[in-house]
């Protein structure tokens, strides 16, 4: 299943690599310009009759980092961006995930007055494999999460703020967040917000989205996401929150480091204790890596 899935992103990077290599042959002024990072990670350590102690262990991920498709002409402005990432470590026998995300969005504004546009924002997150409230898994283990279980997304209408080309304010007044659980097993307790037997949450409320993505010093760039969705209809008051820092160091031409944050709430998932309610989730990686630039 985890080979299955990295030869997938594998087949998807090259069908991408060979497009974007073809379109440079074409020297044609176009309104659309692309940008991103893909990256490969590989860590390995091996022990015998070492007098300080450890354990065998590899940790490999692949993955491309906001995929940037945007086009601009006239008074329409339409910017695409899609992250996908997967990891592994093997530590002995036992197997955990490092990383597994799909996010995506697409954002489609015309010039309204000023620095602001009407716009309209739509976005997906969800997964590639199951996820475990506890590692390392056992046979007895249950999975909590798996691909599109759930998958949510955020539909908004509103004004985009944009001063430059590095920052961005999106004030929607009507926004529909969704949440799909599809797996049966999860379905039926009920999860995510979604009741038990259900396989789909809607909420209608307010959102307000922002990006700052800027190189702040030499061959150092750093992207900040601002995501934050409150419920009109149920608790306006408990606000879902998703921010994201990334920090991209390029050591060479090829290698890059990599140092991200990643902070959640959502009012609708539960703390992985069952005893406690809705918690603040946080995810912090930091790695070194084969990158390419396009």
């Amino acid at each position: 299943m985890n080979v299955r899935i990295m030869k997938k992103i594998f087949v998807l990077l090259t069908v991408f690599f060979v497009n974007v290599a073809a379109a440079q042959d074409v020297k044609v002024v176009s309104p659309w310009k692309h940008s991103g990072t893909s990256y490969l990670n590989l860590t390995q350590s091996s022990f015998s009759n070492w007098s300080s102690g450890g354990v065998n262990s590899i940790a490999v991920g692949i993955g491309i980092n906001n995929i940037q498709l945007n086009y601009n002409k006239d008074k329409i402005a339409w910017e695409n961006g899609l992250t996908l990432g997967y990891g592994l470590q093997y530590q002995g026998n036992k197997r955990s995930k490092t990383n597994d995300v799909i996010d995506f969005f697409s954002k489609l504004g015309y010039k309204a007055f000023g620095k602001f546009n009407y716009t309209s924002r739509i976005t997906f997150k969800t997964q590639f494999d199951k996820g475990y409230p506890k590692y390392p898994i056992t046979p007895e283990s249950q999975y909590n999460s798996k691909f599109m279980s759930p998958a949510s997304g955020v539909l908004s209408l509103g004004f985009d703020y944009k001063p430059n080309a590095s920052f961005s304010l999106m004030l929607s007044p009507i926004s529909g967040k969704y949440t799909v659980v599809l797996d049966d097993s999860l379905s039926k307790v009920g999860v995510y917000g979604v009741k038990p037997n259900r396989n789909a949450y809607y909420e209608l409320g307010t959102s307000i989205s922002s990006t700052y993505n800027k190189s702040i010093a030499t061959n150092i760039s750093m992207r900040v996401v601002l995501e934050i969705f409150s419920n009109l209809l149920v608790n306006p008051e408990n606000a879902d929150i998703n921010m994201e820092v990334n920090l991209n160091f390029k050591v060479t031409k090829y290698i890059s480091s990599n140092l991200n944050f990643h902070f959640k709430y959502d009012d609708d998932t539960k703390h992985i204790d069952p005893e406690k309610g809705p918690a603040l989730q946080f995810k912090q990686v930091m790695g070194l890596a084969l990158s390419y630039n396009f």
